[in-house]
């Protein structure tokens, strides 16, 4: 069997609810509607977006012995994505978030990572990342995230990775073994000044000159920008994109939409340009719909674009 794109990270399952307010200390919340579930955890939400727009997806994960394992499973597959290298934990159970989602769209999360997390280079089989196109990884331990791109890089395989606010808080020179593997690298603006070490306030076009700079001039930065203008350092050209304006409702898995989505435009041959667009587009379309996976399906996405194409400004970064 042959894939597009391969994910490998945490596979979670999220229990979501929606109040109008957080609750301060020893106060309620009421909460709006009912609790809503559903997949979640960073690499699955990818796995999704990049499925939804037509993409032959493969996963690399693990879940619990469980009814919250199995139900992530069906849910997968429901998806189209294929399961042969879901892997079991017979001792943990599936790990789940918690989410908290305010008026404003903006989530807090407690979790349980739970058997997502560790997976050893063992239990990863070579051959299922050599039949795939390209492998997209996110925050995992260490020694899978090594394993999976030096598998990807001795088969000749691009190379995405994401590592969220726990692995960027490591910096950039503990990572440095995984990111010698990285063909693009997505962060948003907090985990990019993390990741050089470097002050909050500092300002992030020279952040993420000096990440190009230590890290290798030869691979793509993306610096996700939310309702800020995003930027991309490639080895064909530096630029920044404005953002959609859309009717926030739900922000979880945003990033998760635009990097699947990206990911999906770099494989089918776009430029990094329209790639970027892809991307942004597809996370602010997610933050119209509640969940992790409302995402756009590809012709909803089209044509998002092309009526908003003409709002968009794409400037040259300086």
């Amino acid at each position: 069997m042959k894939f597009d794109i391969v994910c490998i990270g945490h596979v979670l399952y999220d229990i979501r609810c929606y109040v109008d307010d957080f609750p301060s200390p020893d106060k309620l919340a009421v909460i709006m509607g009912r609790l809503k579930s559903g997949i979640g955890g960073s690499t699955a939400n990818s796995a999704v977006t990049a499925s939804k727009l037509g993409l032959k997806c493969g996963l690399i994960g693990k879940v619990g012995f469980d009814e919250y394992g199995w139900s992530v499973i069906q849910s997968f597959r429901n998806y189209g994505i294929n399961m042969d290298h879901i892997l079991v934990d017979f001792s943990n159970p599936t790990g789940v978030s918690l989410i908290t989602v305010d008026k404003g769209g903006t989530p807090e999360f407690v979790q349980m990572i739970g058997a997502s997390e560790p997976i050893s280079p063992e239990e990863i089989r070579p051959e299922y990342i050599g039949t795939s196109r390209h492998i997209h990884m996110t925050g995992l331990n260490m020694e899978a995230l090594l394993k999976s791109s030096e598998i990807a890089k001795d088969f000749g395989k691009t190379v995405s990775f994401d590592p969220g606010r726990k692995k960027s808080d490591l910096g950039y020179k503990k990572l440095m073994p995984v990111l010698k593997n990285v063909d693009i690298l997505f962060v948003n603006q907090s985990e990019a000044k993390s990741l050089l070490g470097a002050d909050h306030d500092a300002e992030i076009t020279g952040v993420m000159k000096k990440l190009r700079e230590r890290i290798g001039a030869d691979k793509t930065y993306v610096a996700k920008g939310g309702y800020r203008n995003l930027l991309v350092y490639s080895p064909t050209g530096d630029f920044w994109v404005s953002p959609f304006n859309v009717m926030v409702v739900d922000t979880i898995g945003a990033g998760d939409a635009f990097d699947g989505s990206f990911v999906t435009a770099f494989i089918e041959g776009k430029d990094f340009e329209d790639a970027a667009l892809y991307g942004a587009a597809c996370g602010s379309l997610k933050c119209e719909c509640e969940g992790a996976q409302s995402g756009p399906s590809k012709s909803k996405l089209k044509t998002f674009i092309e009526e908003k194409r003409n709002e968009i400004e794409i400037e040259s970064v300086p």
